[in-house]
């Protein structure tokens, strides 16, 4: 009987940290009833799993064939161990903590956009991510920007002075949520906000700015601005923004002033493809780019009449 039962050490290196990979073999196990343990830490994600040998051969190549959209694959090395004991036996699928190590193997995922479902939070009165800026899960948000060292836990990002609230901390523990161990994760009541500020020549730092407003009236107001034919500076994860109304020709001229960028193409920003097309045209390759995952900046042809930026 216990020839048809194995137990396999399973390493797997790549893009395999903050992408929800964890959860997915968490799941992955848990449906084909398997035993042991998935643990993340800088050399990669490291699997110990026992069960029929057939279940294993299936589980093996599910974590390739449907790993999560973000991740990706290097190398996954197998290695046959010995069957626990009865007393040592795990008694169901778990994650353990994430461990440090000399050695690094693992990649970052780069910055992600925002996926469909988060959109559909901020949009969702009923949520508790209601129009709430920095919402994000394990198939979004930044990643890249806010790491600070290996292996890619909320404690060596940017966030760690933000302590979850309690809802936040349900969902970052749970292994079916969406949001499990999704580093960035915060909403209205623990994450950060957006702030506005109004820019004097004169000021020397940033601590000397003069604060106009705090959460949404600062959306509000910034708003107002681009729409009144301002220039703004939007500080996002990877750096400064320079914004304007594209439809503004004066705006659109002083910026070109202020970049000393002539005649370059600038980026247009658009909330949805529909409007895209309505100002460039493109290939399908170009499109598909465009609409991808990341948000890609893309370089298409213009609509002849249409505002040049």
């Amino acid at each position: 009987m216990t020839d048809n039962i194995a137990r396999q050490y399973i390493h797997i290196t790549g893009i395999v940290q903050g992408v929800g990979f964890r959860p997915f073999v968490y799941q992955l196990a848990t449906q084909h009833a398997l035993v042991g343990t998935v643990i993340n830490d800088s050399e990669g994600v490291k699997i110990d799993v026992q069960g029929l040998r057939s279940t294993l051969a299936s589980f093996s190549a599910q974590l390739v064939e449907q790993a999560p959209t973000l991740s990706r694959i290097d190398d996954v090395t197998i290695t046959e161990r010995l069957l626990w004991s009865e007393l040592e036996k795990p008694i169901t699928f778990g994650i353990e903590q994430s461990q440090l190590r000399d050695s690094t193997t693992v990649c970052i995922s780069p910055d992600q956009g925002l996926c469909d479902a988060c959109k559909r939070d901020i949009s969702n009165a009923d949520s508790r991510y209601f129009q709430y800026p920095f919402t994000n899960c394990t198939h979004c948000g930044p990643r890249y920007s806010i790491i600070k060292a290996l292996p890619y836990d909320r404690t060596t990002t940017s966030m760690q002075d933000f302590t979850l609230c309690p809802d936040c901390a349900k969902a970052y523990q749970n292994p079916l949520d969406r949001r499990y161990h999704a580093q960035p994760i915060s909403c209205d009541c623990c994450g950060p906000w957006v702030t506005l500020y109004d820019a004097k020549l004169r000021v020397k730092s940033c601590t000397e700015l003069p604060l106009i407003a705090t959460k949404h009236t600062a959306i509000e107001q910034l708003a107002r601005k681009i729409k009144n034919g301002d220039i703004v500076a939007i500080k996002g994860i990877g750096g400064f923004h320079l914004a304007c109304d594209a439809t503004n020709p004066q705006a659109v001229a002083n910026l070109r002033l202020l970049k000393h960028r002539p005649s370059k193409p600038l980026a247009i920003m658009v909330s949805d493809h529909s409007i895209a097309k309505e100002v460039v045209e493109g290939c399908d390759v170009e499109w598909q780019a465009l609409e991808s995952q990341a948000r890609p900046i893309v370089l298409m042809g213009e609509i002849p009449n249409v505002v040049k930026m």
